[in-house]
């Protein structure tokens, strides 16, 4: 018995370390310092962290994932959206990846300048953010209640992938 517990407890620490060493590799933004999530539940991106490289943002709501991007477009202001598309929000593949001043849709192939990101609305581009306050320092304030409220948009998102 002895010998069969070394190897269950040989084969736990394996699997531990291998999750350690995969969750340490696993990066959503360049700058966790970025944002933030206060007590209320609501999402504060820190503008002055934000570059025209895009910040993915993980959020888990109501044990649903999700992700806001933000990216600084070329007349400096910060731009934020829902890192799915309007029109293929349904699809699992319907999030964006970076691009040369820009993200591309990975489910339709479509490529959007920052300049776009979170301002065009009915049609194929990033999903805009309702309702964001703007705080006396600058930085980007999403509440917890538009958070909750599109949790659904997220259903399929990344599912399988």
């Amino acid at each position: 018995m002895t010998t069969r517990k070394c190897i269950w407890f040989a084969m736990l620490i394996a699997v531990l370390s291998l999750w350690c060493a995969f969750s340490a590799t696993v990066t959503f933004s360049q700058d966790d310092d970025a944002w933030r999530t206060d007590v209320q539940g609501n999402l504060i991106i820190h503008t002055d962290r934000v570059t025209k490289e895009p910040i993915f943002i993980p959020l888990m709501v109501n044990g649903n994932r999700m992700e806001i991007l933000a990216i600084r477009a070329m007349d400096s202001k910060v731009r934020v959206a829902f890192n799915t598309c309007q029109v293929c929000s349904g699809a699992p593949r319907a999030y964006f990846d970076p691009q040369e001043g820009g993200v591309v849709c990975q489910n339709c192939g479509n490529f959007f300048p920052a300049e776009q990101v979170g301002s065009a609305a009915l049609g194929c581009n990033p999903l805009a953010v309702p309702g964001v306050e703007v705080t006396a320092s600058g930085d980007i304030v999403i509440p917890a209640a538009v958070l909750m409220a599109h949790v659904k948009t997220f259903r399929n998102w990344k599912r399988g992938l």
